[in-house]
C-alpha cells in the first residue's frame, strides 16, 4: 500500500501512483524561490532567527561546523538531531526553523504515528486538521532531485497537492526492507543512484516529488523507531495512527554545528 502524508492526519490512501521522481529545478527556478522567501512578510509575532546553510548538499552527510542545526526534545523518548538544507527549501527550512526558534512546536504532539511509515507533529490542536505558516498562509512545495524522502528525512506535511504547506512536518520512519518493498510494488522510476540509496538508508520511495524535503536527522534514530513503535489506536477516520498516549514534543533548540 502507497500511504499519503496529508496536513489532515486523519487519512490513509492507496493510490495508483505520485508525481514523478525528483522533480528537476533550474538555478533560475531556485533563485526565485530564494527571493521570494526573503520578501514575503513574516508575521510580526515571529522574530526570525539567523540561519546559516551548509556550502555543500549531501543528504546523508554530517552538519557542517557552523551551520544551523536543531535540537528536539521528545517527553519520555529523547532526542532527535537535524541539519537542514537551506538552498534546496529556503521556505520551509525558515518557516520551521523560525516556528521552532519561537517556541511554536514545544508541547505540541505527534497526533499522527505509523510504523514502517513516518510520524507526523506540527499541528498546536494536536488533530491534524491546524496550524499555520510564519507568513499566516500556506506556501509552495520545493522538490529538489538532491534530496529523497529517505528514512530520517524530515519534510512538510501538505493536504495532497503543492502550495498547502503550513507548519505541520512529518520525519519518514521506514527501513531498507519497506523501501525496496514500496519501489518493488510502485510505478515510479528511480536512477541506479537513487535506488541505492533507498536500498541502504531507507526511506518511502512512492512520496518522492510530492513532498518537500528540507531537512535530515543527524543523530536519534533509536529515539525515531521507539516513537514510530509506540501503541496507537483508530483516529475517527479508519486509521490506526493515533497513539494511544500522548507523545510530546518537549522543546525545540535551534545553534549552530560544531
Amino acid at each position: 500500500m502507497i500511504k499519503r502524508v496529508v496536513v489532515t492526519g486523519c487519512l490513509l490512501l492507496s493510490v495508483v501512483a505520485f508525481a514523478g521522481c525528483g522533480t528537476k529545478k533550474d538555478s533560475q527556478d531556485k533563485q526565485e524561490t530564494t527571493t521570494e522567501a526573503s520578501k514575503k512578510e513574516v508575521l510580526s509575532k515571529y522574530k526570525v532567527p539567523k540561519i546559516t546553510g551548509a556550502k555543500k548538499t549531501d543528504q546523508l552527510a554530517d552538519a557542517q561546523k557552523g551551520e544551523t542545526v536543531a535540537v528536539m526534545k521528545v517527553k519520555r523518548y529523547g532526542e532527535i538531531k537535524f541539519k537542514f538544507f537551506l538552498k534546496q527549501a529556503p521556505l520551509a527550512v525558515k518557516n520551521f526553523v523560525t516556528l521552532a526558534d519561537n517556541g511554536y512546536f514545544n508541547g505540541q504532539k505527534f497526533h499522527r504515528v505509523i510504523n514502517d511509515f513516518m510520524i507526523q507533529s506540527g499541528d498546536p490542536t494536536g488533530t491534524g486538521t491546524g496550524g499555520e505558516s510564519i507568513w499566516g498562509e500556506t506556501f509552495e512545495n520545493e522538490i529538489s532531485d538532491q534530496l529523497l524522502p529517505l528514512r530520517g528525512a524530515l519534510c512538510m506535511a501538505n493536504s495532497g497537492s503543492d502550495g498547502t504547506n503550513g507548519s505541520q512536518f512529518f520525519v519518514v520512519q521506514a527501513k531498507a526492507d519497506t523501501a525496496k518493498q514500496v519501489m518493488d510494488e510502485g510505478t515510479m522510476e528511480f536512477t541506479d543512484e537513487q535506488r541505492e540509496k533507498f536500498l541502504d538508508q531507507g526511506g518511502y520511495p512512492s512520496l518522492n516529488g510530492s513532498y518537500t524535503v528540507f531537512g535530515q536527522m543527524i543523530d536519534g534514530y533509536d529515539v525515531l523507531d521507539r516513537i514510530a513503535a509506540s501503541e496507537t489506536q483508530d483516529n475517527g477516520s479508519g486509521e490506526e495512527s493515533q497513539p494511544v498516549k500522548d507523545i510530546v514534543i518537549e522543546k525545540i533548540t535551534i545553534s549552530n554545528a560544531e
